[in-house]
């Protein structure tokens, strides 16, 4: 099962400069600063710790913590 603290800990690994104990879970992260170069970097750190590959469609639909939580978890 993955929490949401499992995603904001691929935030370290990604360099990613929040702390995400300050983002909404359902918010659009592109609305709570994060860069498309910051997402793609997240995206890259979840397929590489959970062995997923994210196809681009699904990377599209991936815009907030909760949907990064369930979409790893249906798929583990």
């Amino acid at each position: 099962m993955i929490r949401r603290d499992d995603i904001f800990r691929l935030f370290r690994a990604a360099e990613i400069g929040l702390d995400g104990s300050d983002l909404d879970d359902d918010k659009p992260l592109a609305a709570q600063g994060l860069d498309s170069l910051d997402l793609a970097n997240l995206l890259f750190q979840i397929e590489q710790t959970y062995g997923l590959t994210i196809s681009p469609e699904d990377a599209s639909r991936l815009r907030s913590v909760r949907d990064m939580v369930d979409y790893v978890g249906a798929r583990k």
